[in-house]
């Protein structure tokens, strides 16, 4: 998109503040529908508004949708690909009004792509897939004290562990009625776990976390789940090439799938042992399989036709 004839506005996100900056102005507003709406008002004076903020770990969400709903171009970035564009300005301090001001300078020297609208159903698997994590660990970690506290600790601990496994089924049963009433999520994750080693929580996982799976290109799906390896030279020196940033959690559950699929899948094993065979480490190998796993993934989705054993 050519942002020459747009109006950028720059947005750093908080908790609870958002940092507004355009070309002639910032001020802070609340991260909510008071503060939304002071924004709607200076909005509204500009001429074709685009607005940029960065990914948030969720608290841009509201924010996101709002901007929807009023019908105002919206630029969800990556907060790392941004702060290394700081970097390379060589600003290195950090605060709410230089992040906006770099974010704004971003905005306006970038070919911003405009992000998809949100599907409410897919936010809401995205949180509840959160909570899911939350409580499994919480509950990972209660069922090791078990193990090594006391015996006048041991009744307590099992009570927050019926507990903990009270709450997972209650998420479970609230994303199952997610998928009930959503066919098309539901012939999504049918169709994703055709796949040897892909199971349904993988399926949810990469469809909460990489919405745009079906409409990125091979590169940019590589790369916003951290499987893209990076070359390490200098001179002679050749290290490694290795793999960083991305979504972690898209990147967690594919290491599991590729680990199942690695002696399940028969395509997968054959690749995984070739390249083993090659000299590869075997974490290596199996970086490997998970590029190759969710590209595959990607095929399925855009191409009805397309099969992987």
């Amino acid at each position: 998109m050519n942002t020459q004839n747009k109006n950028i506005i720059a947005i750093d996100i908080a908790k609870s503040t958002l940092q507004v900056q355009t070309e002639n102005s910032s001020f802070v507003i609340g991260n909510d529908k008071g503060g939304f709406k002071r924004l709607d008002k200076q909005l509204s004076k500009l001429s074709k508004p685009h607005v940029v903020c960065e990914a948030t770990g969720g608290y841009e969400r509201p924010l996101v949708r709002h901007l929807f709903e009023q019908e105002v171009s919206v630029s969800v970035v990556n907060p790392s690909t941004v702060r290394a564009f700081a970097k390379g300005e060589g600003i290195k301090a950090k605060t709410d009004p230089i992040d906006a001001k770099m974010l704004l300078k971003y905005g306006q020297t970038r070919e911003l792509k405009p992000s998809s609208r949100p599907d409410p159903a897919r936010e809401e698997l995205a949180a509840l897939m959160d909570r899911r994590s939350q409580l499994s660990g919480s509950l990972t970690r209660e069922k090791n004290r078990l193990d090594k506290d006391p015996a006048f600790t041991r009744k307590l601990i099992e009570k927050s562990v019926r507990f903990l496994e009270k709450q997972i089924k209650e998420v479970d049963k609230r994303i199952e009625g997610i998928l009930a009433s959503n066919d098309s999520l539901t012939k999504l994750v049918d169709r994703m776990t055709e796949v040897k080693g892909v199971g349904k929580t993988t399926a949810l996982t990469i469809l909460a976390y990489l919405p745009d799976l079906d409409s990125l290109s091979r590169g940019q799906m590589v790369s916003l789940s951290g499987l893209a390896p990076f070359n390490r030279e200098s001179g002679k020196t050749r290290s490694r090439a290795f793999i960083q940033g991305g979504r972690a959690k898209v990147r967690k559950c594919l290491y599991m799938a590729a680990q199942s699929a690695a002696q399940h899948n028969d395509v997968i094993k054959t690749y995984v042992t070739r390249l083993m065979d090659s000299g590869q480490p075997y974490k290596s190998a199996l970086v490997a399989a998970m590029r190759k796993i969710l590209i595959c993934l990607r095929s399925l989705l855009i191409n009805p036709k397309f099969r992987l054993a």
